[in-house]
C-alpha cells in the first residue's frame, strides 16, 4: 500500500499547473495575463456548440508583503470571459468583463476560437497604491468553472487551484522604503 501512496504523490506532484501566469511590473503598475493551460470541462465545451452562453470566471487577487507580513489585499477583482454562439450571424459573440465593466468583445469564426477567447484573455493592469509601488508583491489567480450549493447551504465550486507568483521589487525601487 506505501508504495500506491507513493506513485499517487509523485503523479500529483508532476503535474503541470492548469493556468500559466505572467505578470510584468512596472514603477506604477502590474500588467497579469494568464492562459489556461488545461482542456475546458466536457459540459462546457459541448454547451459552447449548443448556442448556450459559458462563462469562466478568473478571480485575481493581488497582496504586499510588509516587515514580514502579508497585508490585506491591494486589489481584488473577478475577470469573467463570456462566448455564445448567435444563430443568426452563424458566429460567436465573446466578451471580457473585469469587476462589471465590459473591457473587450469581439465575434468569433469557430467554436475553437470562441474557446481560445475563454481561456486566454486580454492582460489586466492594475495601478497601485503610491505607498505600495515599492513593495514585494504577491498575485494570485485561478480559474472557476462553475459555482453552486450543496443541500441549500454548502457552497461549491469546480476550479483549478491558486496558481501564485512573487513579484520582487523593481530594481530602480529596490533602496526605497
Amino acid at each position: 500500500m506505501p508504495i500506491v501512496l507513493a506513485l499517487v504523490l509523485a503523479a500529483g506532484i508532476a503535474l503541470p499547473d492548469p493556468l500559466t501566469l505572467e505578470v510584468t511590473r512596472d514603477s506604477a503598475a502590474v500588467e497579469i495575463s494568464f492562459r489556461l493551460a488545461t482542456a475546458l470541462p466536457e459540459d462546457l465545451a459541448s454547451a459552447l456548440g449548443s448556442g448556450a452562453e459559458v462563462r469562466l470566471s478568473y478571480p485575481l487577487r493581488v497582496k504586499a508583503k510588509r516587515r514580514g507580513w502579508w497585508d490585506r489585499r491591494l486589489w481584488s477583482g473577478e475577470l469573467v470571459t463570456i462566448a455564445a454562439f448567435d444563430a443568426v450571424t452563424g458566429r460567436f459573440r465573446c466578451e471580457v468583463v473585469l469587476d462589471g465593466v465590459i473591457t473587450g468583445s469581439e465575434e468569433a469564426e469557430s467554436a475553437e476560437d470562441a474557446i481560445s477567447w475563454l481561456t486566454t484573455p486580454p492582460p489586466v493592469r492594475i495601478q497601485l497604491p503610491e505607498a505600495r509601488r515599492h513593495a514585494i508583491l504577491k498575485i494570485r489567480v485561478r480559474a472557476v468553472f462553475s459555482s453552486g450549493t450543496t443541500w441549500l447551504i454548502f457552497p461549491t465550486q469546480d476550479a483549478t487551484p491558486w496558481t501564485e507568483t512573487t513579484l520582487e521589487r523593481p530594481p530602480e525601487l529596490a533602496d526605497a522604503d
